[in-house]
């Protein structure tokens, strides 16, 4: 995982780590939230259970679609990283696009819910 921000999924069937994005460029929140996106909406990372953002070997974010609900989660390391994910805007690489914006596509199918807990973002499906 390094010294740089990156992006890991986990895999349903090994439980193995695998690398989404070895180095983030520009805002790190924002490319997580375009994955995180793509991952809610299974336009990719169908494969994954859960992915993370990690500064180094330090988790900052975990997304989770919970098997049996209608949640998706996302936690934050700390009250700051989840207010950088409230602030940031959906970020896609101008080199590599795989997927187009996904927020439409999100707000339509993902609903915020309150939360007691500062470091996490829950939505249920619409």
């Amino acid at each position: 995982m390094g010294s740089t921000p990156s992006i890991q999924g986990r895999d349903k069937a090994t439980e193995k780590y695998s690398t989404i994005y070895n180095q983030l460029q520009g805002n790190h929140m924002a490319r997580f939230k375009h994955e995180a996106y793509a991952y809610a909406t299974e336009k990719t990372h169908t494969d994954y259970k859960t992915i993370y953002m990690y500064r180094g070997y330090f988790r900052v974010a975990k997304a989770d679609l919970p098997a049996a609900t209608k949640y998706f989660e996302v936690t934050f390391a700390t009250k700051s990283d989840a207010q950088d994910w409230d602030n940031a805007e959906e970020q896609i690489e101008n080199v590599h696009v795989e997927i187009p914006w996904l927020y439409r596509d999100f707000s339509k199918q993902w609903q915020p819910i309150a939360c007691d807990d500062m470091c996490k973002r829950i939505y249920t499906k619409t």
